[in-house]
């Protein structure tokens, strides 16, 4: 497996964030896409700007690893709103153009808060999306990564009715947690579908236990990474076994100054694998 960590993480501009991953020892970075106007004319990734941000990339020795399209929270391509769906696939098949111009393998498609993926019929309105869209990720050779909330069966189920190797799971090991999952066993189930992976820390504290209705975010990071309740080692060692390979990425919270932090993480990581 390979270790790299969020933009955000790092707090710092497309500009500085391979100089820094690198210097602070991991192999990736996950860019974050924050609006649709940053992958447009003028914006920070926009066409004019791609082959100076994968040169920049490749002179450090870091790998793109993937682009996070953080704006999808706010309607994607499950709702029941048609306007909203066709705007998000326009964006997405942006994102798609985006990877491959900056040689990035995964667009990660979030589906948390406005964007939760409800009922039978908001998974139904999710493949047949997908479906439109994996052509254009199998011609460029951009992966789309599902992160959600849904249960391991049902996001196995997802991939299998859209039947392309470009489509697969983005999994956060802590997310699951906080909604009641069993981290474990989720990667063991999807390690076959996984297409990467964000570390991250849960913190169980004497509240209830989250569920998909009521999930306990607050929870998320409230310790450095390996310092809290996700069974780091097991984890790893269930995607290991299930034939994972690919990046896992830092999605974790600052204790200290920021470096500190980041450079904490990588030991985790490194220290269970």
């Amino acid at each position: 497996m390979h270790f790299g960590t969020m933009q955000s993480v790092l707090k710092c501009d497309i500009g500085e964030v391979f100089h820094r991953a690198a210097s602070l020892g991991y192999s990736s970075v996950e860019l974050d896409w924050n609006t649709p106007a940053d992958a447009l004319p003028g914006g920070r990734m926009s066409p004019s700007m791609r082959d100076m941000i994968r040169m920049t990339a490749r002179t450090n020795g870091i790998t793109i690893a993937s682009v996070a399209a953080h704006f999808l929270n706010a309607a994607n391509i499950a709702n029941d709103n048609p306007a909203a769906v066709a705007a998000a696939i326009l964006n997405i098949k942006r994102g798609i153009a985006l990877c491959a111009d900056i040689g990035a393998k995964v667009l990660l498609v979030p589906f948390f808060y406005d964007a939760d993926i409800i009922g039978d019929a908001g998974i139904e309105r999710l493949v047949r999306s997908l479906k439109t869209l994996a052509p254009d990720a199998e011609k460029v050779g951009v992966i789309l990564g599902i992160e959600s909330t849904l249960p391991a069966a049902a996001n196995l189920a997802v991939v299998q009715s859209v039947g392309s190797k470009h489509v697969g799971i983005y999994w956060d090991m802590a997310n699951g947690m906080a909604v009641g999952y069993d981290a474990v066993a989720d990667a063991k189930a999807l390690a076959s579908v996984i297409v990467q992976v964000h570390a991250k820390e849960f913190v169980r504290d004497t509240g209830p236990v989250g569920t998909r209705n009521a999930p306990r975010f607050d929870m998320l990071n409230h310790k450095p990474l390996g310092q809290g309740d996700v069974p780091l080692k097991a984890i790893l060692a269930a995607l290991r076994a299930g034939g994972y390979t690919g990046h896992v990425v830092c999605e974790t919270g600052t204790f200290g100054t920021v470096d500190a932090s980041a450079r904490a993480d990588l030991k985790a990581l490194q220290a269970a694998q």
